[in-house]
């Protein structure tokens, strides 16, 4: 059952005020379909009573929210929330119809049939009569729920399930409150101009740029909105010193934005909403994935039998597992890769084989690849293989260079470019129809023409044939006799062919056959004498024509005929002429398409007629709908030439891999509608599980990938800085703890599989990883030749312990700048930004990572006032968050922190340093003071540094900073 049909026996009132309808207004202007006011879509709502409105119930989709009701029109939908009184709704939202709006309709919705609606300006305006009839239809909206979700395959939720599910919701609520928070105690960054990208100051856009006042600006990737207009949010793709460019969620009329004024940081209120629809359709049964709360809480999943399938690239016995189990799991599994043990090889593989089928069993499936970051989505694109159709959907400012070539808005304008030249061909072969028809039209004329002419000569004939009859006397009376002769022989000759029929067929039977094979013979002997006599007879018809015509040729009447006869043969070749040019250049005008029928020009004026009339009755039936074909062609290509959005449906029904990031996966419009068969998540270990849930509601199995010993969701110092917001310990093992890192010791061990060879990294950097997060099973495969003018050990700790100690202490931020927090380090700063210039001059390729914002910035200014090239030194420093899962040849790692308590602050969170130390290919360059670091408070951090400094005295390099900072330049 997807629909109820759902009396109510009264008006509904909708509560709008003048101000709603101002808004209403406003977004008209970007959306022209809208109702022009709300007393428009009452209207509209009204006069649909008898056909009954669509309306479905939507969950909160914001904290301390409720439940909300979804009325659907024409073009639009309105969102309305039902008053406390219980006497009306008022009217929240009105938005076009989009592609989710269909999508959810086709799931099920009520049919609300009512005694009309009504628009009031307040409350006030509700009388005591006045009924929402919200209960009711909630009560009817479940039961609709219900009976679908009995009607699944999907068990109901247990109860530990739906607990589970409630601890979920409550990680989102406190994400939402945390980020709310963030975005309230931040400072708004005024603006003094705004410029429409492409600098069309008319109309709608969806990027602008705002010049900013002062230094102060928002981060890349934040989420703001012109303070004072809510609905105007947007997201930050681009900082170009003061110029700070943001493509909003919406196109946005430049009339509409104050031209100066203030952004302010905001939250993404989509991310919270997709999480919570994504528990909504887990509660309700309506995932692709039967099994997935199982998998996720209880650990339990169906037996797996590993697939036979071959790699098309050479993979390590543990690969190969991976990839087997990976292409037949049924429900959930793991791949656990530290760095460099090959997990995007293995997802492209996998991505491969199920998207092609194993061509027997297994049909091509389509495939979901997502990870939590745009960077992390990218790097798996170019390592698919290049014949599969793969669709990167994202925002195309946050999509790095390496997903850009797959973005659907760049395959679609492709796809327009082959398909515009394609059209162009085909309308080249249309562009003589109208020359067409009117040769079609005078070609009808002529042959019309001919056929007169040839009855003309045929009337001619006969009377020829009269005149001589009338005057031929005995030679008449002989050629009559022949002819009835003849005609004679010719029947019996018939009757004799059809004899020999029946006695060949009786020759086919058992028995018989004898009797008709003899039958046979016979009748073929006779109908041979009747051949040889009719021979004669039609030889003696010759010379009695040619007989009858010398003695009759002389006779008036004779001679008079003949000549009308000539005189119409005459008109008959002309009129033959002429249709036949009309034949000829019609053919030629109608072009290559379809080509038109042959019109044999011999001396056979009767297989002529009938070639001419052939191609009149072709001409008449296909030349209009080679018209209509012309027409659609023409129209298809002002269409295609246009928005290339409309293109986009028919690239994602055929893509074999689509890419997102996770909460991508459900924000896109562009696949709202469309299910995967398996659902690929890289560096699983950095997502938590209401981010996770997203795309795995959407996939019928799925396979997370990662490692747990990578950094977590959230790590516990922040869970820690947030205080009663997370004081619930389940709440708080779900931020601080992936999904991956959860099951990994869980799940059948069929279902996990680890990697353990890694060949990124020179083994003295592997082995400290492997020993100290990794339990000594990190191995590393092949050997690497070092070569460094620096250096003799691939892993150095250069120590800046012996500075002095105002030189060598660290800084808090904030006494630099008072927007900033955390700390910086001046000595760190120095030597790190004069090492990446040197690797930069010796053409490797390398990257700085350091803990803290404020000295990712202050090594950041120094590097450009060394090598320049602002855009590449920004992609190249940053923290460990932003280089998790990248690489470099050279990593130069600064860890901050040197004061003589031993405070290092966040950098307890030990998988810091492995996320770190592992991004190196060639070089591990470490930066800091030695004292404080082997004496740090913290018992962990000082166990692992008093662990480094030991592995690199024995098989790296202790430096110190004086002697590297001369070597390179000095100060």
């Amino acid at each position: 059952m997807r629909s109820v049909q759902l009396p109510l026996n009264g008006v509904i009132h909708l509560v709008a005020s003048a101000e709603d309808d101002h808004r209403l207004r406003e977004k008209i202007r970007n959306h022209p379909g809208l109702p022009q006011s709300v007393e428009q879509l009452v209207t509209e709502l009204s006069t649909t009573f008898g056909a009954g409105v669509p309306a479905t119930v939507e969950e909160p989709n914001r904290l301390n929210g409720g439940r909300t009701l979804l009325v659907h029109g024409s073009a639009w939908s309105a969102r309305l929330e039902p008053t406390h009184s219980g006497r009306g709704y008022k009217v929240k939202r009105i938005d076009p119809l989009r592609i989710r709006d269909h999508h959810r309709l086709a799931r099920h919705f009520l049919s609300l049939h009512t005694n009309g609606w009504r628009r009031v300006e307040s409350l006030y305006e509700l009388g005591e009569g006045a009924h929402s009839f919200w209960p009711h239809i909630e009560q009817q909206w479940e039961r609709l729920v219900n009976s679908r979700a009995e009607a699944s395959a999907t068990p109901a939720p247990e109860p530990h399930h739906t607990a589970f599910l409630d601890t979920v919701g409550q990680v989102v609520d406190a994400s939402e409150r945390i980020a709310a928070a963030a975005a309230r105690s931040a400072r708004p960054y005024p603006y003094r101009e705004i410029t429409p990208v492409g600098e069309q100051r008319q109309g709608t856009h969806a990027v602008y740029g705002f010049t900013m006042v002062g230094e102060g600006a928002p981060e890349e990737s934040a989420f703001v909105q012109v303070k004072g207009y809510d609905e105007h949010r947007g997201q930050v793709v681009r900082l170009d010193g003061r110029l700070v460019t943001v493509r909003f969620d919406e196109a946005v009329d430049w009339q509409s934005l104050p031209k100066t004024g203030e952004l302010e940081t905001t939250t993404s209120t989509v991310v919270f909403k997709k999480q919570r629809e994504a528990i909504t359709a887990l509660r309700d049964r309506r995932t692709r994935n039967p099994r997935l709360l199982p998998a996720l809480v209880d650990a339990r999943t169906l037996w797996l039998n590993a697939a036979k399938d071959t790699p098309t690239e050479a993979l390590d016995p543990d690969q190969t597992q991976a990839f087997r189990r990976a292409v037949a799991v049924e429900d959930l599994m793991l791949v656990l890769g530290p760095p460099g043990t090959g997990k995007t090889r293995v997802i492209s593989q996998v991505a491969n084989a199920v998207a092609r089928g194993d061509g027997w069993t297994r049909p091509p499936r389509r495939v979901l690849v997502t990870s939590h970051s745009n960077r992390a989505v990218d790097n798996i694109l170019p390592r698919l293989p290049p014949d599969l159709v793969v669709v990167r959907v994202g925002n195309p400012g946050t999509v790095t260079d390496e997903g850009r070539p797959y973005l659907l808005d760049e395959q679609a304008r492709q796809l327009r470019g082959q398909i515009i030249a394609g059209v162009d061909r085909g309308l080249r072969e249309f562009t003589d129809l109208e020359v067409a028809q009117r040769w079609a039209d005078e070609l009808a004329d002529r042959v019309d023409g001919l056929v007169a002419a040839f009855a003309g000569a045929d009337a001619a004939r006969a009377a020829v044939a009269a005149a001589r009859r009338a005057v031929g006397g005995p030679a008449q009376a002989a050629v009559d006799g022949l002819e009835w002769t003849l005609a004679d022989l010719d029947r019996r000759l018939a009757r004799v062919h059809r004899a020999i029929d029946r006695a060949v067929r009786v020759g086919r039977v058992p028995l018989l056959g004898w009797w008709g094979r003899w039958r046979t013979a016979a009748l073929r002997s006779r109908a041979h004498q009747f051949d040889v006599t009719r021979h004669g007879h039609a030889e003696g018809l010759r010379h009695a024509q040619q007989y009858l015509d010398a003695v009759t040729n002389d006779s008036p009447e004779v001679r008079h005929a003949v000549s009308a006869l000539a005189d119409r043969w005459d008109r008959t070749e002309k009129a033959r002429d002429a249709a036949l040019t009309a034949a000829h250049a019609s053919r030629a005008a109608v072009g290559g398409s379809e080509p038109p029928p042959l019109v044999r020009d011999t001396s056979d004026m009767t297989a002529t007629r009938q070639d001419l009339t052939g191609l009149v009755s072709w001409l008449r039936v296909r030349l209009p709908l080679l018209r209509v074909r012309a027409r659609l062609l023409g129209e298809w290509h002002q269409e295609v030439s246009g928005a290339t959005t409309q293109l986009h449906p028919e690239l994602i029904r055929y893509a074999h891999v689509i890419a997102a990031t996770t909460i991508g996966t459900a924000s896109r419009p562009e696949l709202s509608d469309v299910d995967f068969d398996l659902v690929v998540v890289d560096e699983a270990g950095q997502i938590g599980t209401a981010d996770l849930l997203v795309p795995l509601v959407r996939a019928r199995r799925a396979v997370l990938v990662g490692d747990q010993q990578q950094l977590p969701p959230f790590l516990d110092s922040e869970v820690e800085a947030w205080g009663e917001e997370v004081g619930d310990p389940r709440v708080r093992e779900l931020l601080t703890t992936s999904a991956l890192e959860r099951l990994a010791d869980r799940l059948p061990r069929t279902n996990v599989v680890p990697l353990t060879w890694q060949r990124r990294m020179p083994a003295v950097i592997a082995d400290f990883s492997s020993r100290m997060f990794y339990g000594g099973k990190l191995r590393t495969a092949g050997a690497h030749v070092h070569d460094d003018d620096l250096f003799g050990s691939p892993m150095v700790f250069v120590d800046t312990a012996r500075l002095p100690a105002r030189q060598q202490r660290e800084l808090p931020a904030r006494d630099l700048d008072h927007r900033q927090n955390g700390y910086c380090n001046p000595a760190e700063a120095l030597l790190l930004s004069r090492l990446a210039a040197h690797y930069e001059a010796a053409g490797r390729d390398w990257a700085v990572i350091v803990p803290y914002t404020a000295q990712v910035k202050a090594i950041t200014s120094a590097i450009v006032g060394l090598i320049g090239d602002e855009p590449r030194v920004k992609l190249n420093v940053g923290s460990v968050d932003s280089f998790q899962g990248g690489e470099r040849q050279v990593i130069l790692y600064g860890f901050t922190r040197s004061n003589r308590d031993g405070n290092v602050g966040f950098l307890r969170e030990l998988r810091r340093a492995n996320v770190a130390f592992t991004r190196a290919k060639e070089q591990l360059v470490l930066v800091g003071d030695l004292d404080t670091l082997t004496m740090a408070r913290d018992s962990g951090f000082r166990d692992l540094a008093r662990a480094l400094r030991d592995h690199v005295a024995t098989v790296g390099e202790i430096r110190q900073y004086d002697e590297v900072l001369n070597r390179i330049g000095g100060r």
